[in-house]
């Protein structure tokens, strides 16, 4: 099941990939795209600083806004004890991007029950009280969680490295964030590589049942106009098969995982318990749970990505004085908008 559900969702993100190519160079700019990685989003957490917190995490809740939650007394309790510029959490809810903040609010989304957004008929489903319920849930809890000072003030207009930085010189205790870079740039300060940067994957959605990451696709494709295609396809060909795929995505230290779920069964390397984050960050992007990104359903999902649509709608509530329920009603006017221009049969 786990392998059929990871083929269709490779499937669609592959499809969405193709569309957002074509709509950079139009209708005909890509030959056959060929899909070699896919990231998905896990936890980033200083186990050291929950410890010195007097918190265990073991402990967390197992749904999604009471496992954010568990972390926000820590600041009180830090900052008490000299980490004065300490904050809880690092979410991207920037108006800048480009990308963690969208997928930071697909989550969200996704654990309040509105993952059908958008859905396989590339057809956008803002008037369905359920995703409307959903995406004003999810705006309120970043929105207090920021105006409640759990946030770093910057966060509004942080790039996608802002958070990692604000990571690495702990002036938060978590975040949310794709791959597993965040972890690698630090492998060579081992101590805080292998005992106290703590990798998780997702816990459970808001109303108890599983949770899946939403992931994108990455690889190889052949523009239009190429002059070498039959050479292009032989090494498209060569760079795909499962041998070579598994070097190079391990010569990057498993930042990209492979798209094909036997090559990370079959080599030990990939969930090999001496590395505390590959494994969890494994199981969450190939074996879990996985939904594609809603570009793989209507390339007009890029453009909603690109205006930054859900970073306005939360600098909406926190600069502009609007309720979520209008910021989000705001946001839905605008995706509606940007949706009519592209029709489907």
């Amino acid at each position: 099941m786990a392998d059929d559900l990871g083929r269709k969702t490779m499937a669609v993100a592959r499809v969405g990939w193709r569309l957002h190519l074509t709509s950079l160079g139009g209708r005909q700019a890509v030959r056959n795209p060929v899909t070699v990685t896919m990231p998905a989003e896990p936890f980033h957490i200083w186990g050291d600083l929950v410890e010195k917190a007097g918190f265990r995490l073991s402990d967390a809740p197992r749904t999604w806004d009471a496992y954010w939650d568990f972390f926000k007394p820590m600041q009180a309790v830090l900052r008490g004890k000299g980490m004065r510029k300490i904050y809880a959490m690092g979410p991207q809810i920037t108006t800048v991007g480009p990308n963690d903040g969208n997928g930071l609010m697909a989550h969200f989304m996704i654990a309040n029950g509105g993952a059908g957004i958008v859905t396989e008929d590339g057809k956008l489903h803002t008037e369905d009280p359920k995703v409307r319920e959903a995406a004003i849930r999810s705006v309120t809890w970043l929105t207090d969680a920021y105006k409640d000072g759990y946030v770093p003030p910057e966060a509004l207009s942080w790039t996608d490295a802002d958070d990692n930085n604000a990571f690495h010189e702990k002036q938060i205790v978590m975040d949310f964030d794709g791959s597993i870079s965040t972890e690698l740039a630090m492998i060579n300060d081992r101590k805080a590589y292998l005992e106290q940067i703590v990798t998780a994957g997702l816990p459970l959605a808001n109303d108890g049942q599983p949770m899946p990451a939403q992931i994108g696709a990455g690889g190889l494709f052949i523009p239009k106009g190429a002059k070498n295609v039959e050479v292009a396809k032989d090494f498209a060909r060569f760079f795909l098969r499962p041998e070579v795929m598994n070097a190079n995505l391990k010569g990057g230290l498993g930042r990209a995982v492979p798209t094909i779920p036997s090559i990370v069964k079959e080599d030990p390397w990939w969930l090999d318990p001496r590395d505390p984050h590959r494994p969890p960050y494994v199981r969450e992007s190939v074996l879990g749970p996985t939904i594609p990104s809603y570009n793989g359903y209507n390339p007009a999902w890029g453009q909603v990505n690109a205006e930054q649509l859900w970073g306005q709608a939360h600098a909406d509530v926190i600069k502009n004085g609007m309720t979520p329920t209008a910021a989000v009603d705001k946001a839905f006017r605008r995706m509606k908008a940007i949706f009519s221009k592209y029709l489907f049969e």
